[in-house]
């Protein structure tokens, strides 16, 4: 007898939906079993667009792995190999853990010296100062949205009693399965692709003017380089937003694990904090959580699952709420909390290890600028492809349009039409896009999306890119009206 069947399962894990590892991805590793098996394709290997630094061949840090060594295992401490200055951090690190041993469970809100580096890094990032006390160490990025998300819902979670949160449009779709989960509204505004995905004011206030009649709305995320968009926001445009939200009394949720990733000439990261401050004391009250994580950037360590949030103009008891409902998991991964810490305290000048670090991250930093300038170059080079310049983040955003023939044909298979492509394309050239309507870019006539990363090795990125253009000139043709 079944006593859990898909009718009677709690209705949340039904609603969550989250289309980048769907049956695309599934057929990924199907055609990589064929290769595997000597199928003859016309490519070698699968390269999946996700955002998998060095799963697509980002080389780690040499100190950052230097010191998880030495904590996983201390007994290397006598080994010649390691340099001093990371012998001197993984001490550091064990000596503020119960037992000295990674292995020990630490407080709610991550071990101590760790909160710490994070917050210098804040200090020294904005000019103002940030306290250990508002940070958070968390399981990844992932963890710190799914907590937020859940924090802002309200006590009814049906009907327009629920919360509603703001959410750009494209989006990363973790915002969409974790409003699902908590069966919040999501209140979709357009980010406006003509001016290379930026907020625009007057669709937040119709969104959000919408939308109050079905919700309670309580916050708005703000993707900052943007993921799937790889834009990077002005300071005048956060300034905007910060001023919006607070009109409108809204918490400002800023998802800014990208900051590292900034390529454009004239480009830079704002922090949404330091906006915030340069505002003044008139905004002394405003509710920020920012959020970051070691998976991105010259770090690149997904799968460590190491991320934080900062509690910015909250109150003692709500913090306390949320170190009480994050204290159910124990703790969050030390390990991930160690690469965390590390990602916000590299070495510094003078530092043993500091030459090596500043050529490893430099390498990876400048290949990543010129995949990100080679990127826009070639899909705008596409025919019936235009591509925003991919400023910042690891992603480009390209729209094609597709003739009415492929629309069509894409019917045929009981597949949208942008599916459709990145399907074809998969199966052609081994490169697994992402298809636009999985960040509820549905496509509007004739036009659709697709996301791709920048993040191939060189080696890789050139062939990867000539099989595209063959593919897709041959698409195109095999479509044409």
């Amino acid at each position: 007898m079944e006593v859990l069947t898909d009718d009677n399962i709690n209705p949340a894990f039904k609603r969550v939906k989250y289309g980048i590892r769907g049956w695309l991805e599934d057929r990924t590793y199907k055609i990589k079993q064929e290769l595997a098996m000597g199928e003859i394709k016309p490519f070698s290997e699968v390269l999946i667009h996700t955002g998998n630094p060095q799963g697509m061949g980002q080389p780690p840090i040499t100190f950052f792995r230097q010191v998880l060594a030495l904590i996983l295992y201390p007994d290397l401490q006598d080994d010649p190999k390691f340099p001093q200055d990371a012998k001197d951090r993984a001490k550091k690190i064990l000596n503020d853990t119960i037992g000295h041993t990674i292995s020990s469970y630490s407080s709610t809100q991550g071990i101590g010296t760790l909160r710490q580096d994070v917050a210098d890094y804040i200090t020294r990032r904005d000019g103002y100062p940030a306290t250990h006390e508002d940070i958070l160490l968390l399981n990844g990025g992932a963890e710190g949205i799914e907590v937020m998300m859940g924090l802002v819902q309200t006590a009814v979670n049906e009907g327009n009693g629920r919360a509603g949160v703001m959410i750009p449009m494209p989006s990363y779709s973790m915002y969409q399965a974790r409003l699902l989960e908590h069966n919040s509204h999501q209140i979709f505004y357009r980010l406006d692709e003509d001016q290379n995905w930026a907020l625009n004011m007057p669709e937040l206030q119709n969104r959000l003017k919408e939308a109050r009649s079905q919700c309670i709305p309580r916050a708005l995320v703000l993707i900052n380089p943007g993921n799937p968009t790889g834009q990077v926001l002005t300071y005048q445009n956060i300034q905007e937003v910060i001023k919006f939200c607070s009109r409108e009394k809204l918490v400002l949720f800023a998802d800014e694990v990208y900051q590292e990733n900034v390529y454009a000439v004239g480009a830079q990261f704002h922090s949404c904090k330091k906006v915030l401050r340069d505002l003044g004391a008139e905004y002394s009250d405003f509710q920020l959580v920012s959020l970051h994580s070691s998976a991105k950037g010259y770090t690149g360590e997904c799968g460590l699952r190491g991320g934080c949030i900062e509690l910015v103009g909250f109150g003692d008891e709500v913090k306390l709420r949320i170190k009480t409902y994050l204290s159910v998991r124990s703790c969050s991964s030390t390990v991930g909390q160690v690469i965390m810490g590390l990602t916000c305290n590299p070495p510094k000048p003078g530092d043993e290890s500091y030459e090596r670090f500043l050529e490893e991250s430099t390498s990876i930093y400048e290949s990543l600028k010129k995949k990100a300038e080679l990127t826009t170059e070639i899909l705008n080079s596409l025919q019936n492809v235009k591509c925003n310049e991919v400023a910042g983040a690891m992603y480009a955003f390209p729209r094609i349009t597709l003739t009415q023939k492929a629309i069509d044909e894409a019917k045929t298979h009981s597949l949208p039409p942008d599916e459709f492509y990145c399907w074809q394309a998969l199966e052609k050239t081994g490169v697994y896009l992402i298809p636009g309507h999985v960040f509820d870019m549905n496509g509007n006539g004739s036009n659709f999306y697709f996301r791709i990363t920048i993040l191939p090795s060189e080696s890789k990125f050139i062939p990867m890119f000539d099989r595209l253009r063959k593919f897709h000139q041959e698409f195109m043709e095999q479509f044409k009206d």
